[in-house]
């Protein structure tokens, strides 16, 4: 019995190695190229693994690509656990401020994982997908949007927000706002500061305080 509980938890320890070689070489292939023009051939070459193999593990390249936006939520929560942990933001509205700063500090050390969750598109099958990856990123990403929800609850019971917002709608105008400023930072950062004078540490000051004004009572 000990034997074979050994030998069940090395092949679980096997796969799960192998599953990781792939999503590493998966990564390299897609951040480079992007998904739609990666083939499994590439993945296969990259990783060192035979193509029957790379299939042995994923059905295809797009359960790849939710394993690695798997691995961006998780990420992404971490930091998110990290900063509330050190920070202990006081109300409401610092919190949200804190969430939108660990976003951007996400950015900043993982940009390919942002974009891959930007570009990430929920189908409609996909909420009822029995898939590993697909059910770990509805759960996953669930975990950042609540923490906002519940950080604009928060916010309305403790003055900090004013009380005629509704929670979740402004935690998706926020979430909305956020991605699309992160976009521009990582993608037009050096035209702003070469034709404007404006350098991303202004801009997102600037951005908290637009948030909080439009926030506050």
């Amino acid at each position: 019995m000990r034997f074979i509980m050994g030998t069940t938890e090395r092949k679980n320890q096997i796969r799960k190695l192998r599953q990781e070689d792939i999503i590493n070489a998966a990564e390299k292939i897609f951040f480079s190229k992007g998904i739609r023009n990666a083939t499994m051939d590439e993945v296969a070459k990259t990783a060192e693994y035979s193509k029957r193999t790379i299939y042995a593990y994923f059905s295809s390249k797009e359960q790849i690509y939710d394993a690695i936006i798997s691995r961006a939520y998780q990420i992404l929560n971490r930091l998110l656990e990290e900063a509330f942990a050190k920070t202990h933001p006081g109300n409401g509205l610092e919190k949200i401020l804190l969430i939108g700063q660990t976003y951007l500090d996400f950015t900043r050390a993982y940009p390919n994982y942002f974009q891959a969750m930007a570009d990430y598109q929920n189908r409609d099958e996909d909420l009822s997908s029995q898939d590993e990856y697909k059910k770990a990123n509805y759960r996953d990403g669930n975990i950042s949007a609540d923490l906002l929800i519940q950080s604009i609850r928060e916010g309305v019971d403790d003055g900090s927000i004013f009380k005629e917002l509704d929670p979740v709608g402004t935690a998706f105008i926020l979430y909305g706002n956020i991605i699309g400023f992160v976009n521009v930072i990582l993608k037009k950062e050096k035209y702003i500061a070469y034709t404007y004078q404006k350098d991303a540490t202004s801009l997102i000051e600037e951005m908290k305080q637009l948030i909080v004004r439009s926030l506050r009572p």
